[in-house]
């Protein structure tokens, strides 16, 4: 039902809450309360003075009855019931759902984005939880320290008679375990607690490097602008790397970023993409590999830079670098969906592959997904090719239910029936 024949569910909707009876407004408008009742159930069209006057006795902004609920909220609407798919809902209602209760429809809407920041907030703690190595260290110390203390302890109690050495011995353990068990959860704790703004410190190089990028929007000016720049001092002046390994990783990151836009300007770039859509075809134009394009197009700051997302991950699965983009959620630390085209590529090196995707939950669009695998470093006969596959994500103008269907990472998928599930999902 179009907006235009909705006027009347608004009208009775409004009537009803500013609590007028119907034969009371049709009296105060000067229509009968039989064609008033006509109106109200969609089956007469309404406009001119007769609107502006209904109006006017419900203390109503014209605009109100006669464009309804805005097409944000209608939209927002088809988004929630979209992230809840098995639940069949009257998606072709919805435009006079809005109409009629446009208050319920905006409590729907706030719902659902709540429950959108909550499932994101599970998410981010279970990366965190599972993949941060400093927890996993510490937790480890823990355990450790306590099952030494114990065991000290135990030996102390039980024995009945021990030479004073060796219970000095084994005081003097108990003392020293429990000051490392008392610096350990020190550390843990002031680890786990966030500073005044919020934040929480880095738990791997590759999550440094990640927060220095997300910080300059997924861009480094300053190698675009200056080709001599110091990748060193940089880093130096940033606030987001911290540690000595996050400071390699950055600069092994940034070096080579810096050499492929030495490699590719921005006007030789544009210049290829306006001849051809296709990555391989900008790479062959611009002179350098498919993986090195993949970076160049996924980390610049153009008005058209946000349109690229970009994962790069080693044939152990471990997590290189990252680029988000709208509609497809990347892993913070790794262990992403065995489903996507960027591990298949393992088993067909220097294969470009091009895959349509589109990924369960929320704000999910299908993207194309551009996939290959290469050795990184010198061929050599006396060592083993170190293969790295880069994976290039870029909104899919197409039909989305064409699109190969897949997660973000097992523990926090919902879909079901995956061949490949490495565990079950805590929202199953």
């Amino acid at each position: 039902m179009s907006r235009a024949l909705l006027i009347g569910s608004r009208i009775r909707e409004q009537r009803i809450l500013k609590e007028i009876k119907q034969t009371d407004l049709a009296k105060m408008v000067g229509i009968s309360p039989a064609y008033l009742n006509l109106i109200e159930h969609n089956r007469r069209r309404i406009g001119g003075k007769l609107l502006l006057d209904i109006a006017e006795e419900l203390s109503v902004e014209p605009a109100l009855l006669s464009e309804g609920a805005q097409a944000a909220l209608i939209s927002a609407l088809h988004q929630a019931s979209a992230d809840f798919s098995q639940i069949e809902a009257e998606t072709p209602r919805l435009e006079e759902f809005t109409g009629r209760f446009p208050g319920l429809a905006e409590l729907i809407v706030a719902q659902s984005g709540e429950i959108a920041n909550l499932k994101q907030a599970m998410e981010a703690l279970h990366d965190r939880f599972s993949h941060d190595p400093f927890l996993s260290t510490a937790l480890h110390e823990v355990i450790s320290t306590v099952s030494s203390i114990q065991s000290s302890a135990s030996i102390l109690v039980e024995a009945d008679d021990i030479e004073k050495e060796w219970c000095d011995r084994f005081q003097r353990n108990i003392f020293e375990d429990s000051r490392r068990l008392a610096d350990t959860s020190q550390s843990l704790v002031g680890y786990l607690d966030p500073d005044q703004e919020g934040d929480i410190n880095p738990a791997s190089p590759i999550e440094e490097l990640d927060r220095f990028l997300e910080k300059r929007d997924y861009s480094v000016p300053e190698l675009e602008e200056v080709a001599s720049a110091n990748v060193s001092m940089l880093l130096d002046a940033s606030e987001e790397i911290k540690s000595m390994s996050g400071k390699t990783v950055a600069e092994r990151f940034l070096t080579k970023l810096q050499a492929i836009i030495a490699k590719v300007s921005e006007e030789q770039l544009i210049e290829a993409i306006k001849a051809t859509k296709d990555p391989a075809g900008i790479a062959a134009r611009c002179g350098v590999s498919i993986p090195e394009i993949f970076q160049r197009l996924a980390y610049r700051k153009t008005a058209d830079a946000g349109q690229f997302g970009y994962l790069a991950v080693d044939a152990a699965g471990a997590l290189l670098a990252k680029r988000p983009i709208n509609g497809f959620d990347l892993p913070r630390l790794g262990g992403g969906c065995p489903l996507w085209p960027l591990f298949s590529a393992f088993s067909q090196p220097n294969t470009p592959i091009i895959t349509k995707l589109k990924q369960v939950g929320r704000d999910a669009v299908a993207m194309k997904a551009f996939t290959i695998a290469v050795a990184e470093g010198e061929a050599s006969f006396s060592t083993r090719p170190r293969y790295v596959a880069h994976m290039l994500l870029a909104p899919d103008q197409g039909q989305a239910d064409e699109a190969e269907v897949v997660g973000v990472s097992c523990r926090i998928c919902v879909l079901s029936g995956c061949a490949a599930r490495r565990e079950v999902s805590i929202f199953v």
